[in-house]
């Protein structure tokens, strides 16, 4: 989230390593955009400018700005332009009050406007369906991705190794083993954050079908994440996007070991001397353009 940070300049560093600490504590990752200082004749061009950049305008510390003019100023040019306006009192900060800042960072106002109240039935159903439908198809998408990863991956590694097992590769020559080893780290990068947006998706899914259970006489999804801990007894159940991401690890480890032992087998002396050569080619022929065109 983007968020303009209204405050005063001996707080400044306060309020950055307290929006800073969100990340850790409660996953809120908040990119703070603020002003270096406010005054001069275009401070309050600069202010417009990146309020307008930034989805919501934090206020820290309420009765500091309020003793402000120019803070006075930024809050009531950023409800003008229509920003959320989240303010912080001294107790917020000091009770870690964050209700606000985490509805704004979850679009909760926004997801609940989606949704009406009922009026039809048999449509609200079909809708419901249709979510639920679309969470297997998403899980179907997730396995053939997870398919053609292993399958590439999985053919890299064995092939590395058969080539290191069978020295098909000698000397310098084993070095060409590096490039699939580079290729295949950045495919096991490239799965798990897939792994972890696919997760994320199907999160996203569920809130939905949550919500339109609270219309319905009975919330059967809700009730079997209840039942499964809801998330918080790893004995009862263990996301799929957490178990999934060992794999690609798993296929990284391997591919890191297989780096260092082509890294430890390869003959760096003709690589050493070729660099060497080249390095001394390069001197002499500036050597020569020097005396054409000197300095």
């Amino acid at each position: 989230m983007k968020a303009f940070l209204v405050h005063r300049t001996p707080k400044l560093n306060e309020a950055k390593e307290f929006l800073f600490s969100l990340r850790h504590s409660d996953g809120i990752y908040i990119d703070v955009v603020f002003l270096k200082k406010s005054f001069g004749s275009k401070w309050e061009q600069q202010a417009e400018s990146k309020i307008q950049s930034c989805e919501v305008v934090i206020v820290y510390d309420i009765e500091s700005c309020n003793e402000s003019e120019n803070t006075l100023w930024e809050v009531e040019r950023a409800k003008e332009l229509g920003k959320p306006v989240i303010g912080l009192t001294k107790n917020d900060i000091s009770e870690k009050n964050i209700g606000d800042i985490l509805s704004a960072y979850e679009f909760s106002s926004e997801f609940e406007e989606c949704f009406n109240e009922p009026q039809n039935t048999s449509q609200l159903l079909e809708l419901y369906k249709i979510m639920v439908d679309s969470s297997e198809q998403l899980i179907q998408r997730r396995q053939i991705t997870n398919g053609f990863f292993i399958t590439i991956i999985g053919f890299i590694v064995g092939a590395i190794g058969f080539v290191i097992k069978e020295k098909i590769l000698i000397d310098s020559g084993i070095l060409v083993l590096i490039f699939p080893i580079v290729i295949g780290l950045l495919m096991c990068r490239s799965w798990k954050n897939l792994i972890e947006n696919y997760g994320k998706l199907n999160t996203g899914k569920f809130k939905v079908i949550h919500r339109i259970e609270n219309t319905l006489d009975a919330k059967i999804f809700a009730a079997e994440w209840v039942a499964l801990g809801k998330g918080f007894r790893k004995e009862k159940y263990q996301s799929f996007t957490s178990t999934e991401q060992n794999v690609p690890k798993l296929f990284s480890y391997l591919l890191w070991i297989a780096m260092v032992m082509t890294l430890l087998i390869a003959d760096w002396e003709p690589v050493i001397d070729y660099l060497s050569s080249t390095i001394n080619n390069i001197k002499m022929l500036v050597s020569v353009l020097g005396t054409y065109w000197p300095l």
